[in-house]
């Protein structure tokens, strides 16, 4: 699914989701990555939701997001209560989305110049 334009002077946002990657700017993907409007990409080590550990926050919390969209995988499926916790506890907003539902929305807010980080889990089909 293409979701931008391709235009040089861009902040990074996610130009096109395919079976197996994600693509921004020229780059593809084929892991989990963290991704910022301003800073880009970070490769990210969490290969599922269900090892999604409270280790995994720190580098989220470091670019200081106002609000996380969290792609859970292609299928919807919740981080466990503790990572919801801190997330709570530092008033970070956390949105829970399918790859394809994040991607759309990360791309929105960043248009929108939102402080916001997207999380996203890898699964290829």
């Amino acid at each position: 699914m293409q979701l931008t334009e391709h235009r040089s002077n861009e902040l990074h946002v996610i130009h096109s989701l395919r079976p197996n990657y994600v693509r921004v700017g020229q780059q593809e993907y084929t892991q989990s990555i963290l991704l910022t409007p301003v800073e880009g990409v970070e490769h990210w080590p969490v290969a599922s939701i269900d090892e999604f550990a409270v280790d995994h926050l720190q580098p989220i919390f470091e670019r200081k997001p106002e609000v996380v969209i969290l792609a859970s995988g292609r299928e919807l499926k919740f981080p466990p209560r503790d990572i919801q916790l801190e997330f709570l506890k530092r008033g970070v907003g956390l949105e829970v989305m399918t790859l394809a539902a994040a991607a759309r929305t990360f791309n929105v807010l960043a248009s929108e110049d939102r402080r916001v980080l997207g999380a996203f889990i890898w699964q290829a089909r």
